[in-house]
């Protein structure tokens, strides 16, 4: 192998912002927030939002005292859970009208180094997945976001790492070299192109692979890396999650200029929408 520029040092999990919708979608959730914090010291705020605004408080302000005093007893709940295992835990209510604008700025105002939130089921053709709150917070989130399905647990099996040699896939290259020594597990490399044909996007790609796997071998970190050819990148990920029995995947949330962003928006919806567990997007945090 050839010599390789390398990653630069990130990737904390000293607080974690737990966004939960206090149902049972939000269960697993809570769970990898608690196996996060206990294996990284780390503590925990849990929030919820409880929908708001001027027109509707006035009109129904005792329906939403309600569902404030239920939030409240609910986080509380789940403090309770968190606390018995030692962990530090805040609760946060909050209310407003856009659940992704009230995480994002819970997630800034404390700092916060992940934000782990539950998705729902499917819910129709037309949404295979994770809804328009979840895509916006990965979007425009300060930090990692790690998106839960229902009834997904902890990884025990390979993390598989996406990248595009992107500086927020080399930010996930560090992260999930963190997490795969952290959880004595291996990992994949992969980055997926059209066509080998064009040179110059292969060329891009292996530099990209070749960086993350020097970075985690250095670690102690058993990796395997490779230019992986499909279309459209979405499904070659899933089929990759597949054939290495995958049970957490990690990404930088903006891709290069001109590629699809695998984890961004519409195109993370269909890729959650596709495979069981959990997806870590990475982003400035």
């Amino acid at each position: 192998m050839s010599a390789v520029e390398p990653l630069l040092p990130t990737g904390r999990f000293s607080h974690i912002l737990l966004a939960t919708e206090c149902s049972e979608f939000s269960r697993s959730a809570e769970e990898l927030a608690i196996a996060l914090a206990l294996s990284f010291g780390g503590r925990v705020t849990v929030m919820h939002m409880v929908v708001s605004n001027p027109e509707y408080d006035t009109l129904a302000i005792d329906l939403v005292k309600q569902h404030e005093t239920e939030a409240w007893q609910s986080l509380d709940m789940v403090r309770a859970r968190l606390e018995g295992q030692g962990i530090s835990c805040t609760v946060l209510v909050k209310r407003g009208i856009h659940p992704h604008q009230e995480i994002i700025e819970a997630a800034t105002e404390i700092r916060a180094d992940l934000v782990i939130m539950g998705r729902r089921g499917r819910r129709g053709l037309a949404r295979l997945m994770v809804g328009d709150a979840t895509a916006r917070v990965v979007a425009q989130s300060p930090c990692k976001v790690l998106v839960v399905p229902r009834g997904a647990t902890l990884w025990k099996k390979t993390i598989l790492l996406a990248t595009d040699g992107s500086r927020y896939s080399d930010r996930a290259g560090v992260v999930a070299t963190i997490l795969a020594k952290q959880f004595g597990l291996p990992l994949r490399v992969i980055s997926v192109v059209e066509s080998k044909s064009r040179v110059n996007r292969l060329a891009t790609a292996v530099g990209a692979v070749e960086r993350v796997v020097a970075h985690a071998s250095d670690a102690g970190v058993p990796v395997t890396g490779e230019v992986v050819e499909g279309y459209p990148t979405v499904d070659a990920i899933a089929q990759e999650v597949t054939m290495c029995g995958a049970d957490l995947v990690v990404g930088g949330s903006h891709g290069r200029t001109g590629m699809e962003r695998v984890f961004l928006g519409s195109v993370m919806e269909r890729l959650i929408g596709q495979i069981a567990c959990p997806v870590l997007a990475i982003t400035g945090g």
